[in-house]
């Protein structure tokens, strides 16, 4: 009776606890970029991470404990775009590397740096870029 009394606190401690919303795979958008330039990453299942800026960029992605993330050196295309636009994505992929930890709010992912800077992305269908 003890052991069913204590496995029943601990389940009440366990749900009365604030729940850490879990990593949503898909695609988001980044909501403030540099110079307004499109940013767009992808999430799916397994690890892997696409995404672009002017280039497409690609890698893979691992979730650790405490919300934290790293992602592995990205690859990307090498074609070349708009000053505003290669600033933007020049911008983008040194700070992904410095991302440690992300948090879910609601639909949107935040992606939190060394050194305390975020970068917020909203939920995005690639099909908007179509209308």
């Amino acid at each position: 009776m003890k052991k069913l009394a204590l496995a029943l606190l601990m389940l009440l401690a366990a749900c009365s606890g604030e729940q850490t919303p879990a990593f949503k795979t898909g695609s988001y958008k980044l909501a403030d970029s540099l110079n307004n330039v499109p940013t767009t990453v992808t999430f799916s299942e397994g690890g892997k991470f696409n995404g672009k800026v002017v280039n497409y960029l690609m890698g893979s992605y691992t979730l650790g404990k405490d919300n934290s993330i790293t992602f592995s050196p990205l690859a990307s295309t090498m074609m070349m775009g708009p000053q505003e636009a290669m600033e933007a994505e020049q911008n983008f992929l040194q700070i992904m590397p410095k991302v440690k930890s992300y948090k879910m709010q609601g639909n949107y992912l935040l992606l939190i740096t060394d050194n305390g800077g975020e970068l917020l992305f909203e939920p995005y269908t690639p099909e908007e870029d179509n209308q």
